[in-house]
């Protein structure tokens, strides 16, 4: 696995999470925010470990608030959270 994996998965989370319906004000505040998160890591153009810092852990947050109600993107960001681990981020 490489950044490139990495980058087709924050993609795919990303489209995920737009696909999300029914949230709470609370649900809704913390994707928005991830959402945004991934789309300015997604539109860096260079490839260093500093661009990804903190996601993993603002996604490891969101997965604990949201993995009852919505699991499908809870499991998109499972593999994103997996992906970081692996590339040592």
């Amino acid at each position: 696995m490489d950044r490139q994996e990495l980058i087709g998965k924050l993609k795919d989370l990303h489209t995920e999470l737009q696909k999300v319906q029914s949230l709470d004000e609370a649900e809704r505040k913390t994707l928005e925010s991830l959402a945004r998160d991934i789309q300015d890591v997604l539109e860096k153009e260079h490839d260093e470990p500093d661009t990804y810092a903190g996601l993993g852990d603002r996604l490891k947050d969101a997965v604990a608030q949201l993995e009852a109600s919505h699991p499908r993107a809870t499991l998109s960001m499972r593999e994103v959270i997996d992906q970081l681990a692996f590339l040592g981020i």
